[in-house]
């Protein structure tokens, strides 16, 4: 576990450093989890450690022991703050790194990677899109879903994550992509309907890959061994 200083706040980052030398610098991929993120992709962080390649996954603020408030509109600023700091760490080496995000944690890798042309991959686990996300049902899942953070009203919630959603709409952020973009989505997903991810590759210009899994809801339950291994292979080819 690193602390890392965000926006003046802790926040706690698990790691994978792979086994080697002190001063041994690893390929590293920066993990950013979903909305409220109790779910782990510690799967696919094991299958990337098994091929020689570390990971960080910071609990974003006001989530899971990181201090400070959660808010969709910072966590694009936090995952490029825990960037930073993960280029940092003695194991890292800062050449090669990428990025992977689940749901809420995919939206934030794609609109981060707009900002950090360095990354040498960025990995979409069914991503949150942009506008299409705000609904009649967003404030019920607001409310539901962010008992166990510290964060906002629910109502307070709900226009952040709207404003979030609106002005970083994860396809704008691909239009301006170069870097290899990996982008996975289940046809069943019923949280965040497969369409998101055929509009982000539709507006991709850059290398991208889109992979529908049939009859696959947002959790990825039916096919993880299928997704662990998709994944670690196309992040371990490209660092």
């Amino acid at each position: 576990m690193e602390l890392f200083r965000v926006q003046g706040e802790r926040m706690l980052a698990p790691f994978h450093r792979p086994a080697g030398p002190d001063r041994k610098r690893f390929p590293t991929v920066l993990f950013l989890h979903g909305f409220p993120g109790s779910e782990n992709s510690v799967d696919v962080q094991r299958a990337l450690l098994r091929r020689g390649v570390a990971s960080v996954a910071p609990h974003f603020l006001g989530a899971w022991g990181s201090g400070g408030t959660y808010r969709f509109t910072t966590l694009v600023a936090q995952a490029r703050a825990a960037l930073a700091a993960t280029r940092r760490l003695p194991f890292v080496d800062q050449r090669r790194t990428a990025a992977y995000g689940f749901s809420m944690g995919g939206w934030a890798a794609l609109n981060l990677a707009a900002l950090e042309p360095s990354l040498k991959a960025v990995v979409a686990v069914a991503p949150v899109g942009g506008p299409e996300m705000v609904g009649p049902r967003t404030p019920e899942f607001m409310k539901r879903l962010s008992r166990p953070l510290q964060t906002l009203s629910p109502a307070a919630l709900t226009r952040d994550f709207k404003n979030a959603v609106t002005r970083q709409d994860p396809a704008r952020a691909v239009a301006r992509l170069k870097t290899p973009v990996l982008l996975v989505h289940g046809t069943a997903d019923d949280v965040v309907p497969c369409a998101v991810s055929r509009r982000i590759a539709d507006a991709a210009t850059g290398p991208h890959r889109l992979v529908l899994e049939s009859g696959v809801h947002h959790d990825f339950l039916e096919k993880r061994e299928e997704l662990t291994r998709l994944c670690a292979a196309w992040l371990s080819a490209r660092l």
